[in-house]
């Protein structure tokens, strides 16, 4: 019978709350994806599996306890997601998850008023509300110079215009944080985020992108016209919200996805060694799947040292989390093509349910690739600056 974790957890210390947790995400992964065999084939959520999420006690891991949570860290957090995913075989359920812990940690809780904590953090920590970061446009991406959803001052209200795409657990979010221009100066944007309830009037949801891959996780698109909003629905700083929310969101995503790769890697290893018990025999084989097995660990302890990071202070770490996060990215890349080449070696085809958790685990490393690649061509530069002021020093 799977445990559920109860709060509160006062006089226990952090270590033991995140064994705890680990060991509850994966009893819920084993118990609760692993025995659906259909999530590789569904586009929507199924609601009794998302229900069961909240009454296990998983959605209110990071939250704390003053408004219904564990009172867990970011550290709990990626220990929760690599057992989830390593025991689950399921990276878009578990993406859907911790998109949602996400939002509700680090913009309900950290940039929220008073106010809004105590209207969304309790109910998001029983896992009766799910939130959907709304940043991506049609034709842009997340791009800053390219969005152009606005928001103008009418009163008390924000009157909000635009279009959003790419937006995870859509079809299933009772409020969408959407990031929009409210102000210009000059010719730089100024952005916001504002909480637009779902049955808000002018909110329409649309079909958006069609993603085939990391199923049941859900994906629509988003439709606003002169959606009237409260002043008081505005989340964190006004005009700050690109340097407040989307960079953070991006870097810390970033870093804290590489546990549940690590997760998903050991679990398709596992598929690996009982679907092609004849790669036993090759030693050259059997050395290759026990590099892999090592760089599990690898990838899991670059998560866990991201988490520590942004556990100790995300402001002051934020260029060394960037770093470990592009890192783990890399790493990931690389053990995703040799993968591909061990089950090349093995002469026989992958199962269905192996076939999508390594096309899962490859097409994950390709979310925000643009992104990624505006990072290291700054990385470059900055090293060739570098040794230019050395060699005219």
């Amino acid at each position: 019978m799977l445990r559920r974790m109860n709060t509160p957890n006062e006089g226990r210390s952090p270590i033991s709350l995140r064994r705890r947790i680990q060991t509850l995400a994966r009893e819920f992964g084993a118990t609760q994806i692993a025995s659906r065999t259909d999530l590789q084939d569904r586009t929507e959520m199924p609601p009794e599996l998302w229900h069961a999420v909240g009454e296990a006690g998983l959605a209110r891991i990071a939250l704390p306890e003053k408004y219904g949570g564990s009172g867990g860290d970011f550290r709990t957090l990626v220990m929760a997601a690599e057992a989830l995913t390593e025991s689950g075989g399921n990276m878009g359920m578990v993406t859907s998850w911790m998109s949602r812990q996400l939002i509700s940690r680090l913009h309900i809780l950290g940039l929220g008023t008073q106010a809004q904590r105590d209207t969304y953090l309790p109910e998001l920590a029983a896992g009766r509300m799910t939130p959907c970061m709304a940043i991506s446009e049609p034709g842009a991406g997340a791009h800053p110079k390219l969005l152009s959803t606005k928001a103008h001052r009418d009163g008390n209200f924000f009157i909000l215009n635009g279009e959003k795409a790419y937006l995870t657990n859509g079809p299933i979010a009772d409020i969408f944080l959407v990031l929009c221009i409210t102000a210009m100066k000059g010719e730089r944007k100024e952005f916001s985020v504002l909480i637009v309830p779902r049955d808000t009037e002018g909110l329409e949801l649309t079909e958006g992108i069609k993603i085939d891959y990391l199923r049941p996780s859900p994906h629509c698109g988003l439709k606003l016209h002169d959606v009237r909003i409260p002043v008081e629905n505005l989340l964190g700083p006004e005009g700050k919200a690109f340097e407040a929310i989307s960079l953070p969101m991006r870097r810390t995503e970033d870093a804290v996805f590489a546990a549940s790769k690590a997760g998903a890697l050991r679990n398709i290893l596992r598929s690996i060694s009982h679907e092609f018990s004849g790669l036993a025999e090759n030693d050259d084989a059997l050395t290759e799947l026990g590099k892999l097995s090592a760089a599990c660990d690898g990838l899991g302890a670059l998560a866990f040292r991201g988490a520590e990071l942004l556990d100790i202070d995300p402001v002051a770490n934020a260029n060394t989390i960037s770093a470990l996060a592009a890192s783990a990215r890399e790493w990931a890349g690389s053990l995703s093509e040799r993968i591909q080449a061990l089950i090349e070696h093995s002469g026989s085809s992958p199962s269905p349910s192996l076939a999508a958790a390594c096309r899962d685990f490859e097409k994950s490393i390709g979310i925000a690739r643009a992104a990624y690649a505006i990072q290291a061509r700054r990385r470059g530069l900055a090293l060739f600056e570098q040794i230019m002021d050395i060699r005219n020093q």
